[in-house]
């Protein structure tokens, strides 16, 4: 990705909404109970793009509010829980959720994906839960390797958005997300 492109992007008032929201999601994580927290509730949906029925966002942040606090929790956890609501895997929600709990996990949604060369699993695997959590492994891999390109990315962040006090790997998500 071509790095005055990444700089306009984090110039933009959209970027700079996004850092605003995901600040407000992590600051009020353990401020408020998250599953009965409308505010908290319209940010997360509104940044992670949660576009599912009611019943569902009720189960999600439910166990949300009931794990937050669980940095230990682990993303096949998660997965298997947010699978069992519709019967449908939701490896990039679970990912989301995962990483709101726990800043350090990166967050897997269509653009990391292409960003990073990897492709999701078929939708009709039989072994489909077991290829999402090895792909899982391998986007956490890449994005933990040392690579010039995701350091120039947090110097650029930095630069934008100093004092943020966000992590290291959010910043590479967001490049990531934000990145056409």
């Amino acid at each position: 990705m071509d790095l005055l492109e990444i700089e306009k992007t984090m110039q933009s008032a959209k970027f700079a909404r996004d850092v605003k929201r995901y600040k407000h999601l992590i600051e009020h994580l353990h401020k408020v109970d998250v599953s009965k927290d409308s505010t908290f509730q319209r940010i997360y949906n509104g940044f992670f793009q949660l576009r599912r029925n009611e019943t569902y966002r009720i189960k999600h942040f439910t166990f949300l509010e009931e794990h937050k606090a669980d940095t230990d929790i682990t993303f096949e956890t998660i997965l298997k829980f947010l699978s069992s609501i519709e019967n449908k895997v939701e490896a990039s929600f679970a990912t989301k959720m995962l990483s709101t709990i726990n800043p350090n996990m990166p967050v897997w949604d269509r653009k990391v994906l292409q960003k990073l060369s990897l492709k999701k699993p078929k939708a009709n695997s039989p072994t489909r839960i077991k290829e999402v959590l090895e792909l899982y492994e391998e986007i956490c891999s890449k994005i933990f390797t040392e690579n010039a390109d995701f350091k120039k990315w947090i110097d650029l962040f930095d630069k934008y958005y100093p004092n943020s006090e966000i992590n290291p790997v959010k910043k590479i998500d967001f490049v990531l997300w934000q990145m056409d």
